[in-house]
């Protein structure tokens, strides 16, 4: 869950006080409802850090799927011909071709999600 301080005006990935704050700050949620009239002061924007993992989850399902798929058509075309060179190929194919695609659409997607998020703020990108 990501918290923030208004001291510093940082976000942070769970915790109950400011690591970078001297004294004991107290962090505020960003989900809860009282919390969320302080976003817009903020010089955060949280949204890049979902945007990202969004991403990375469809970049390891493509990663992660492809193997499985591209061994699927390989053993089938085997199962009916005897021509491995062949099923290798296409299957060899598959796989980096479900990499690959996966890869570009969650590079599109990332890029398109951006779009909305302001220039005026600084995204927390670490």
């Amino acid at each position: 869950m990501v918290k923030f301080c208004l001291q510093c005006k940082n976000a942070f990935w769970g915790g109950d006080y400011c690591p970078k704050c001297e004294g004991q700050i107290k962090l505020l949620d960003a989900a809860q409802p009282e919390n969320q009239k302080y976003l817009p002061e903020l010089n955060i924007d949280v949204r890049p850090k979902y945007y990202a993992r969004s991403s990375m989850l469809l970049t390891c399902f493509g990663f992660i799927m492809a193997l499985p798929l591209g061994m699927l058509v390989f053993l089938r075309g085997m199962a009916n011909s005897g021509n491995v060179v062949l099923w290798a190929g296409i299957g060899i194919g598959i796989v980096f071709l479900v990499s690959w695609g996966c890869w570009f659409l969650s590079h599109k997607l990332f890029n398109k999600q951006m779009e909305r998020v302001e220039d005026m703020k600084e995204p927390q990108l670490d």
